[in-house]
């Protein structure tokens, strides 16, 4: 993905009233804020927090700033929230195996974390545990970190905890995603092109 493949005319350009401005208008705004923080990354660089529905972008927006960061030379890691927990589980119990040990030591150690869909995973305090120790670790070693997830904001605290809450909403750049599910849009645009070619 880049970010010149990034279109803003399919989000609504009329105002939202729970945003104050239109989809589009936030949008061109999030965006233009994740080319700076792909254009100057480098230590420190900071944590961005993702949060909107799905189809609205955010995994997009995430790899595009992937490309461009690895692009410059720095370690990426780019894995679906299911995915980096099964890796942690897969390494504790599994740990006996040779190929299991130091599974996970990529998402403490890369220059850029990125978790997609944060909240599609079964929550349990194991998950909870695993996303502390990525979350904590990662700060404390200003070690830059994005997060995208579909749950509400005020939902994260009830979900995992109020320590992961806090870091999340206190130590990581807000951006919230709205307009309506691209993929939705581009399905019912491709139909009648569809239909024409049978």
């Amino acid at each position: 993905e880049s970010f010149e493949s990034f279109r803003l005319d399919v989000y609504p350009d009329t105002p939202d009233p729970r945003l104050g401005i239109s989809p589009r208008t936030l949008m061109r705004a999030n965006l233009e804020e994740c080319k700076r923080f792909a254009r100057s990354f480098g230590k420190g660089s900071g944590n961005l927090l993702f949060s909107g529905a799905t189809g609205l972008g955010k995994t997009m927006l995430s790899a595009c700033i992937a490309r461009q960061v690895a692009d410059q030379g720095y370690s990426v890691v780019y894995e679906t929230a299911i995915r980096l927990f099964s890796d942690f589980e897969t390494e504790k119990f599994g740990a006996d195996s040779e190929e299991n040990r130091g599974l996970t030591r990529k998402y403490l150690q890369c220059d850029l974390l990125i978790i997609d869909d944060l909240g599609t995973e079964m929550t349990t305090q194991f998950t909870i545990a695993a996303l502390y120790q990525v979350v904590n670790t990662r700060l404390m070693e200003s070690r830059a970190t994005i997060v995208s997830t579909n749950l509400p904001v005020g939902e994260l605290d009830r979900r995992y905890s109020a320590q992961i809450a806090s870091r999340l909403l206190g130590a990581y750049t807000l951006y919230k995603f709205s307009g309506k599910d691209i993929r939705m849009l581009q399905k019912s645009m491709a139909r009648p092109t569809e239909d024409m070619n049978r």
